[in-house]
């Protein structure tokens, strides 16, 4: 793998900043909404610092209760239970041990308020991290938790004014690569992701060899929601679907549109984002 940063400018001013190499960061924080996004989003990139001698912290907002079949006629609390052993022991295989739980409701993770932007900001100053990755605007599959968590997570970072914010990104050759398996499972929410040029991305990884076997075991933690999703499309497809990692660093406008967004509807604030 490798890291391009934009030497500790916070902020992509366009998308043709061209990016120098900087050292692997040694403190990595990722905020996402459920448990499984940050195995999909950055299991590589964990795997790397903490292969490093890094310290990686994984904050999950939500339990991901909702994520079962609806046959699935277990209480929340033992939903919530299940998801929870799953993240420790996806995070276990590559050496993460530091997993917080916020305890957001699954699907309605833009219900928060202040608090638990105070909170992020807090978990922030806490760990000190290089980097703070989450989720960009469009949340990789629109899911409003996913864009819910950008804003979130966003508001969180300014205020604590630590680290370097990376958002998750697709590169667009990724997205040409698999936009007929995406349109087979209807993979996005509302609409694909626009995504990045290769130049454009911040830190991108392609996974091989051992570095794709140990992400492949972090995936089989979360065994509720990835083993239907290998069995569909095969083994050899599934491996080369999650082999590549991009993260971006955000615009200003899009700084400036979490901060107004706060507290709108979700749909007013990806408007803004669009605009």
């Amino acid at each position: 793998m490798h890291l391009i940063s934009n030497d500790q400018v916070r902020v992509a001013p366009d998308r043709c900043t061209v990016y120098r190499p900087a050292p692997s960061p040694r403190r990595w924080l990722g905020v996402w909404a459920h448990p499984d996004d940050e195995a999909y989003l950055s299991a590589g990139a964990m795997d790397h610092i903490i292969g490093s001698g890094g310290k990686v912290t994984v904050v999950a907002l939500s339990d991901g209760e909702a994520g079962f079949p609806a046959e699935d006629r277990r209480p929340i609390a033992q939903r919530r239970q299940h998801r929870r052993r799953e993240l420790h022991t996806a995070m276990s295989t590559i050496g993460v041990h530091d997993v917080r739980f916020l305890g957001l409701a699954d699907g309605d993770v833009g219900s928060a308020d202040d608090s638990t932007v105070a909170l992020l900001a807090e978990t922030i100053d806490d760990v000190k991290p290089d980097i703070v990755a989450t989720f960009g605007p469009d949340g990789i599959t629109g899911h409003p938790d996913h864009v819910a968590c950008w804003e979130l997570t966003t508001r969180a970072w300014r205020q604590a004014g630590r680290g370097e914010l990376w958002y998750a990104a697709k590169t667009t050759s990724w997205l040409d690569d698999w936009r007929s398996l995406h349109d087979r499972f209807g993979m996005w929410m509302t609409e694909e992701p626009t995504g990045v040029a290769e130049t454009d991305t911040g830190l991108t990884i392609d996974l091989t060899g051992e570095q794709l076997d140990r992400k492949r075991a972090v995936l089989a933690g979360h065994r509720s929601q990835t083993s239907a999703v290998a069995e569909a499309i095969g083994e050899a497809s599934y491996r080369a679907w999650i082999s590549q990692e991009t993260f971006r660093l955000p615009t200003s406008a899009e700084l400036r549109s979490a901060e107004c967004g706060a507290g709108a509807p979700l749909g007013r604030q990806v408007s803004a984002v669009a605009s």
